[in-house]
């Protein structure tokens, strides 16, 4: 299996306004991705807190002032690090939160702020359950997956399915191996078109089973250049190869978004703005 005909990346800046996209934010060595339908957002984790003004100026740039539904993955501080930051800066409709009662509730202070962030923003707040889907302009963000009983915050990670239009995107948090067998075992795992990394492309994550349930076309990596764990992993870059995705990688090409186009799916990098400038 071999992905065909998926063209080149485009500037950022040729993006059509009003499309069905994935927006994987360059956060550094953390996580943002941002989900676009009928001029509505979801935006799913936050960065960390050295991200704060990235992420900011991107919602900024994009004019996105109102997000129907904030979601955090699981609680670490590279994916709610400037959570609060979003809920004070922008009007936040609903809040999905991981299912809690499967680890011990964390404590730290960050999670303490941002969990007061939550309360004053005035938001209604959900415990993600399998099957809860919720709207986001034509498409819908579905949970497929809500964590498994742990001691690893990552493995609270939801598997959720954003479906919109010819758009399709799943996004498993920081999942590792038991998640992704939980998964396998229930049968919940779809075909997507878009896979982000788990847990940054490391190899904790993205076994070969869960990548030929998936069969995506794109793999996006969510990554910070240099990073001091090596992400992303020898394994899970030669597993992505296998299953015949183009992959891109945030340290490499900086934001990239997937849309839907007219001509089938188009990627779009911060950096092939850069390539094209030098041509």
């Amino acid at each position: 299996y071999t992905a065909v005909g998926l063209a080149d990346p485009l500037p950022a800046t040729d993006l059509p306004a009003e499309t069905d996209a994935v927006h994987f934010i360059d956060v550094g060595q953390a996580d943002a991705t941002l989900l676009q339908s009928g001029g509505e957002y979801c935006l799913v984790d936050a960065g960390d807190t050295d991200s704060e003004q990235a992420l900011m100026n991107y919602l900024e740039q994009r004019g996105v002032t109102r997000l129907k539904l904030l979601v955090m993955s699981h609680p670490h501080a590279d994916h709610i690090g400037s959570m609060a930051a979003v809920l004070q800066n922008l009007e936040v409709e609903q809040v999905l939160l991981p299912d809690f009662e499967k680890a011990p509730y964390p404590t730290t202070r960050l999670f303490e702020t941002v969990m007061q962030a939550v309360e004053d923003s005035g938001a209604a707040v959900y415990t993600a359950k399998e099957g809860q889907s919720y709207p986001v302009g034509g498409g819908s963000l579905t949970v497929l997956a809500a964590g498994v009983e742990t001691d690893n915050y990552n493995d609270l990670s939801q598997l959720l399915l954003f479906e919109s239009g010819e758009l399709s995107v799943l996004l498993s948090g920081d999942g590792e191996k038991p998640v992704e067998q939980a998964a396998l075992e229930a049968g919940v795992v779809p075909q997507a078109d878009v896979f982000k990394a788990a847990h940054h492309g490391s190899d904790t994550s993205n076994t070969l089973e869960f990548l030929r349930a998936i069969r995506p076309q794109y793999v996006v990596i969510s990554c910070g250049l240099g990073n001091s764990y090596g992400h992303p992993h020898a394994g899970p870059l030669e597993r992505f190869e296998q299953v015949g995705a183009q992959v891109l990688r945030t340290d490499q090409d900086g934001s990239v978004v997937i849309a839907a186009t007219e001509g089938g799916l188009q990627s779009y990098t911060a950096n092939a703005e850069q390539v094209k400038e030098a041509a």
